[in-house]
């Protein structure tokens, strides 16, 4: 009968590992229900198994609550414990008769032990078969021990009858059940695991494209059958992968992971936020309108939102980091056609608009902006194909002095399509920044200045030629070697090259920096401050590092004569470079205004339309014969 008992009660458990795996692992529900779940399943279990016991006596009864009580404490820790307990107790006193204290007893102790057990597991993972068959054996020994208290010796004659098959088959039955208990967790977890890693970001823990994807589906499928529309945000961090190369990718993980927090706060649960790779975050609005005003005045609305709540610089130990973001809006859906695919893409194609303008704005999706995409990408194509099959051409600028002289030259890079003809530098300019190919770009022209000046045996070439070098080339690893380079492979004088760099560099590792700007000053080169004014340089690294020249922003020139601002400006720079030995070059000089202003106030070189265009070399240079 005992054996028939345990196999009844395992029986029970088994269907209910089944029913629960229904029930609950495919809901979503908290930890805390699913628990309660479980004490309620596991506490009915029990009292089923208590409909038909073992009667010894009036009120004596024997059945597998022992088992059905641990698993409870064993896998769902106090409150399941605390549930099934409090229900099978309750049904045990409602029992009454003679060993109902016992009975008790046997229901708090079981749970006790599986909840020592829970805890035992927390810390050192999941039980052998070893030790499940001790945990067993343990809940029945005590079990055979508290059925000593029942009156009248009841109890020693009923030990003295189970003993032996308690003690062998409950503990193998415990331990079998627990194992199997043990084995579909694990599983659940695996599946918990592959599904978190499938639709969350491990950095954030925000859900990932994926996620998202799902979501707007979801979002498309019900705006489709209500003729509702919603919004979808993507928000770009401007500048993060400066950021990473500067100051390291744990600063920026921290970053984002602020930001994200950030982000959260500011939603409150009102749309889904999703992290895709690198600085980029979608916000799938939960609020739908049938006009697109309406919805534009709420996606204003949370923009306006976002930018208050990331205004504010983040601190990362001695950094103060200001957040500055480019922010793409789109609606959906677009027409019944639609899938998250094209949504995700037009937020996408939205933002880079935001982007392309200069960054830190918000755009909303138009149609003519794909077709403008579309253009960059086919420019960036044909722009790989153009350094290969020779369409670029070096244009020259001169550089005049007070009496007219020609001391130099900028160079300037200018795109022949064959098919579409001169293509603007504004053009395809900052689409090779974007990408690998502003480093093409720049060995090009490098190396054709280089040629050029290894060519002019004559001399007809006066002073330096400035070559523009980004960001993104300069701190490239191998740059100073590609210079020796190129250098060597020409036989160019480098004491003949000016290298313009922007302020932007400073943002980049400066001890770095530092070293391949007084690495290359060696060899001859001299170091051009290009648009000073217009960025954050600080007068600190002038001073440090091998500046040989500012060039004063075009903006500035022009407004000089006829602004106050503009021309104090100009006026403190020209006595920042008269104070530190610095030739300083004026750019976009167009008028005689302009050149009388400046040279009115220091000895200034000039170039600009007013002295000469840019210009093919063989042009530029007949016209400096002429």
């Amino acid at each position: 009968m005992l054996l028939i008992d345990l196999i009844y009660n395992i029986s029970l458990l088994l269907s209910l590992m089944v029913f629960y795996q229904v029930v609950v692992s495919r809901n979503k529900r908290e930890k805390v229900s699913r628990k309660v779940i479980l004490g309620v399943l596991l506490g009915a279990v029990a009292v089923v198994g208590m409909l038909a016991p073992l009667e010894y006596g009036e009120g004596i009864i024997f059945d597998g609550r022992s088992i059905v009580l641990f698993i409870a404490g064993l896998f769902g820790g106090p409150v399941s414990a605390g549930v099934s307990a409090l229900l099978v107790g309750g049904y045990r006193v409602w029992l009454g008769g003679a060993g109902m204290p016992v009975g008790v007893a046997t229901i708090v102790m079981s749970a006790g032990i599986g909840v020592i057990f829970y805890y035992f597991r927390q810390r050192h993972g999941s039980l052998t078969a070893i030790q499940a068959f001790g945990a067993g054996l343990a809940v029945h020994l005590f079990m055979l021990l508290l059925f000593l208290l029942l009156p009248n010796g009841v109890g020693f004659a009923i030990v003295e009858q189970i003993w032996l098959t308690v003690l062998l088959a409950y503990p193998a039955g415990t331990a079998a059940v627990c194992l199997l208990f043990q084995d579909y967790e694990e599983q659940e977890m695996t599946r918990d695991n592959l599904k978190w890693l499938a639709y969350y970001d491990a950095l954030t823990a925000l859900p990932n494209r994926h996620y998202l994807a799902e979501q707007v589906d979801h979002a498309l499928s019900l705006c489709l059958g209500s003729g509702e529309k919603g919004a979808v945000l993507l928000i770009h961090l401007d500048r993060f992968s400066r950021l990473n190369d500067a100051r390291g990718y744990d600063v920026g993980d921290r970053l984002l992971q602020e930001v994200a927090r950030r982000l959260q706060e500011t939603l409150m649960q009102k749309g889904t936020l999703a992290r895709m790779s690198g600085g980029d975050f979608f916000v799938l609005l939960n609020e739908n309108f049938v006009s697109d005003f309406q919805l534009e005045q709420v996606a204003t609305d949370w923009i306006t939102r976002i930018r208050a709540e990331l205004r504010t610089p983040v601190e990362l130990d001695d950094l103060k980091i200001p957040v500055f973001v480019s922010i793409g809006v789109t609606f959906f859906p677009h027409d019944r056609f639609d899938t998250p695919v094209q949504v995700l893409k037009r937020a996408d194609t939205a933002m880079h608009r935001a982007k392309w303008k200069g960054g830190n704005q918000s755009m909303f999706y138009e149609q003519s902006m794909s077709v403008v995409a579309e253009q960059q990408f086919q420019i960036e194509r044909e722009l790989r194909v153009a350094i290969a099959d020779n369409q670029l051409h070096l244009y020259f600028q001169s550089q005049v002095n007070a009496k007219g002289s020609v001391v130099g030259a900028e160079t300037f890079v200018r795109w022949l399509h064959p098919e579409r003809g001169l293509i603007s530098p504004g053009v395809f300019i900052p689409i090779a920044e974007e990408t690998d190919l502003i480093v093409e770009l720049g060995e090009w022209v490098l190396h054709e200045a280089c040629e050029i000046l290894a060519k002019d045996s004559n001399g007809l070439i006066p002073g330096r030629l400035a070559v523009n070098i980004s960001p993104r080339h300069f701190m490239r690893p191998g740059f100073v070697a590609s210079v020796q380079h190129i250098l060597h492979a020409t036989g160019a004088n480098p004491e003949r090259l000016t290298f313009e760099v922007t302020e932007s560099l400073w943002i980049h590792d400066l001890v770095d920096v530092t070293e391949k700007m007084r690495t290359l000053t060696k060899l001859g080169i001299h170091f051009s401050l290009d648009d000073f004014g217009t960025g954050y340089s600080s007068l600190t690294y002038i001073k440090h590092l091998p500046i040989h020249e500012l060039k004063i922003d075009k903006t500035f020139i022009q407004d000089a004569p006829n602004a106050k601002d503009s021309a104090a400006l100009v006026e403190s720079i020209l006595a920042v470079a008269h104070h530190m030995n610095l030739q300083v070059v004026a750019e976009g000089v167009e008028t005689h205004e302009q050149a009388d202003f400046l040279s009115a106030r220091g000895d200034v070189v000039y170039q600009g339309y007013l002295f000469c265009r840019p210009e093919p070399f063989e042009q530029w240079v007949k016209h400096l014969t002429e």
